[in-house]
């Protein structure tokens, strides 16, 4: 969480501000960044990383988020947008070459853009189809790219990069830099976890193994600076023979002062004796002096890069200054308006930095770490004994619990409602309505990682918005995905705790959940009922009552709420969605007529809330807490999927796994010690579960041509 910071300039607030408070603003994820005693404006979507022009006039920012990506130029003075310049796929940190042009990685254009700020065009300089160059660098006369596409570097003049020999690296080159000198290229291997040292002249290789998935690069004198993403650290190194000088970690400490990783080091750059770090999960800048964090910056949401000019730093915020309502974006409309990945947008910070730097924050980060809150049942060796972490597809708290009066809804943006969820419904009328509980992921593929694993790392949050935009393929068996402290699962194999996988991170399982999973329990296949996946997941319930070894943590994911939309043919929206519920309603009844209710909390939550509208928030979503200990009535406490976590660590003694579940809010507020042990009784569809998309349904056409393969892979109008 941001520090307090005394560097105040006139304010310039952008249109999210209006919500803020005093206090700052709340992230779904519960997390605060500060109001911004800053100059700010706001970008488009996340902006990657920014350049200053050789007279330090002019900000060179890369927006390459969901909308169409983009060079923008601001005046560094009062941050005044001078020009946008669409570019097909850029991506990355944006390079100066002299006073007139930036040079800019094109990624899924398979070429740089030699970029001309005066006349407003750019010139392509391809590099060979499949290449996706996403960072490049320059030294004098010489310039490298890194291309993803062939996980290569290549050495050369600008104009003869393209014919030049491609140096294999491997992974996803996450930093590129030369040497001081110039007679070495760096190369981070983002997806491995190493630097490769290329001589310019000879190509020759030297590895220099690094900390978990290294991103930036910068060379200081004899040395280089690697920001190890994944480790919280700053590693330095020889620059000649590789030799690890020292770590310096950037992380946050609980009170007790252990370190907790999870602020995620992205970019690099110096002033003098000074080095910032951006600290993307952090919301925060580290400010570096003699190998020491000695301050704490406090950014907006999400920093990818940071610049500094003088006696100003530079702040650019990936996801900006916080999250925005969507009530317009309307099932079955052809069109991205308010989608949730659409207006994302990001910012630019400055700062005035005259004032000595160790007043302007907090070193220790999150040096107000407290344990999370206790109570009589979410705690170790309390009545539960038994979870049931249950994860769904992709639904807002409006779009099917907005029609509930108790809570704070808008009906007119319900379009699956009491009807068609009426187990839902009744879930929340009996065990508590959650109206202000939010997604930690805004798509899928951070989303699942939030839910898995407490933590969303750089490399995904930097590459799914093109993914979701069709500028990239498919990273999801990237190791560059898994974060440090690696999955809930593993967590509980560590704390001794038995677990059991249905669905989740099967389609192939992942090494780690060996012998936890049920090989029968059908992962994502939307041709395969939800009710038959509950079938097969009682069938070793049932066995494990029997044989009196149910599993202390059980992880369901329940999909089919994602439906097919309006492909002919397939079930209905609707028909699927309440299959879905009565899925859900099936596991609550299985288990509340059994031994283990007494001892169980089960927990339902999407995995994000992009395919529905929300007059809060485009991340706020629906929860559920069923339990015997369930307090029950309107519950209105920001929650989150780390609020989630933390409460099932908290009852099953597991260790948090990141700071961000570390530090979440538990959910002791929604629990009461007595019990009340009635069962739940599963209510039977009022819709037909098999109605079908007619060839005549808005959308079929074009939904007929879908790829329904994995979640997500289609536009998001089309999901639904």
């Amino acid at each position: 969480m941001s520090a307090r910071t005394t560097a105040v300039l006139a304010a310039a607030c952008i249109s999210v501000c209006a919500a803020a408070t005093a206090a700052g603003v709340v992230l779904p994820n519960g997390w605060v960044i500060q109001p911004p005693q800053a100059l700010v404006t706001q970008t488009d979507t996340f902006p990657q990383g920014a350049s200053a022009s050789p007279d330090q006039a002019t900000l060179a920012v890369v927006e390459s988020g969901y909308n169409p990506p983009s060079l923008r130029l601001y005046r560094a003075s009062d941050l005044r947008m001078l020009a946008a310049i669409p570019l097909k796929g850029a991506f990355g940190r944006p390079v100066w070459i002299d006073g007139g042009h930036v040079l800019v990685a094109g990624a899924n254009a398979d070429a740089l853009f030699d970029v001309d700020v005066v006349a407003k065009s750019a010139r392509a300089v391809p590099l060979g189809k499949g290449s996706y160059p996403v960072a490049f660098a320059m030294s004098g006369e010489r310039f490298a790219a890194a291309t993803d596409g062939d996980t290569s570097v290549r050495i050369g003049t600008l104009d003869g990069l393209s014919s030049a020999k491609a140096t294999g690296v491997g992974g996803f080159i996450g930093g590129l830099a030369f040497s001081s000198d110039g007679k070495t290229l760096f190369a981070s291997n983002c997806a491995a976890s190493y630097v490769e040292a290329i001589d310019t002249q000879t190509l020759d290789e030297r590895r220099i193994e690094t900390g978990l998935h290294p991103t930036a690069i910068l060379p200081v004198g004899d040395t280089i600076y690697v920001a190890e993403t994944d480790n919280d650290t700053v590693g330095v190194y020889d620059a000649s023979n590789g030799t690890r000088i020292a770590s310096i970690f950037v992380g946050d400490r609980t009170a007790h002062g252990s370190e907790v990783v999870g602020v995620s080091p992205n970019a690099l750059t110096r002033e003098g004796d000074v080095i910032y770090a951006s600290l993307g999960t952090a919301n925060d800048i580290a400010v570096i002096r003699d190998r020491s964090v000695v301050a704490r910056i406090p950014a907006g949401w999400y920093p990818t890069d940071v610049v500094v000019l003088g006696q100003r730093l530079y702040i650019i915020d990936g996801k900006g200054e916080g999250t925005r309502p969507n009530p317009r974006y309307i099932n079955g409309s052809h069109s991205d308006v308010d989608y949730v990945a659409a207006i994302q947008h990001g910012s630019i910070r400055a700062y005035d930095l005259s004032q000595h730097v160790a007043d302007l924050g907090n070193p220790q980060g999150a040096a107000g770490w407290t344990s999370a809150q206790r109570s009589a049942v979410v705690r170790t060796g309390g009545p539960i004994a038994h979870v049931f972490f249950i994860l769904k597809e992709n639904r807002s708290y409006d779009q099917v619990l907005g029609d509930m009066p108790q809570g704070n809804g808008d009906p007119k943006l319900t379009s699956f409602g009491a009807r068609v969820t009426p187990n839902e419904h009744a879930l929340a009328t009996r065990f508590g309505l959650f109206d202000n509980t939010y997604t930690s992921g805004e798509v899928s593929e951070p989303g699942h990682n939030w839910a898995d694993a407490a933590f969303d790392t750089d490399f995904v949050e930097r590459m799914w918005p093109s993914t979701y935009a069709g500028r990239r393929g498919d990273d999801s068996l990237s190791p560059a995905m898994v974060p440090f402290s690696g999955y809930i699962w593993q967590d509980a194999q560590t704390a001794h705790v038995s677990f059991r996988d249905y669905g989740e991170m099967v389609d192939p399982p992942v090494p780690s959940l060996a012998g936890l999973y049920d090989p029968r329990y059908v992962g994502w296949n939307l041709d395969y009922s939800d009710l038959n996946r509950v079938k097969e997941w009682r069938r070793e319930f049932v066995d494990f009552i029997h044989d009196g070894n149910m599993p202390h943590l059980e992880y369901i994911w329940l999909p089919n709420d994602h439906t097919y939309g309006r492909r002919p043919g397939k079930l209905t929206p609707a028909s699927m969605v309440a299959q879905n519920d009565y899925a859900l309603g099936g596991i609550v009844d299985t288990i509340s007529h059994s031994p283990v209710w007494r001892s169980s909390a089960i927990f339902v939550i999407e995995d994000d809330a992009q395919d529905g509208p929300d007059h809060v928030s485009g991340q706020r979503t629906i929860f559920f807490l069923v339990s015997p200990y369930a307090r029950g009535g309107l519950q209105h406490t920001h929650y989150s999927t780390m609020s989630v976590l933390r409460t099932m660590e908290l009852m099953l003694g597991l260790p948090p796994l990141s700071t961000y579940d570390g530090m979440a809010v538990s959910l002791h507020a929604a629990v009461s010690p007595v019990a009340r042990l009635a069962p739940y009784t599963a209510i039977a569809p009022k819709i037909s579960l098999y109605n079908r998309n007619l060839k005549t349904a808005y959308n079929a056409r074009l939904t007929a041509k879908l790829d329904f393969s994995r979640p997500d892979v289609n536009p998001p109008w089309t999901q639904r």
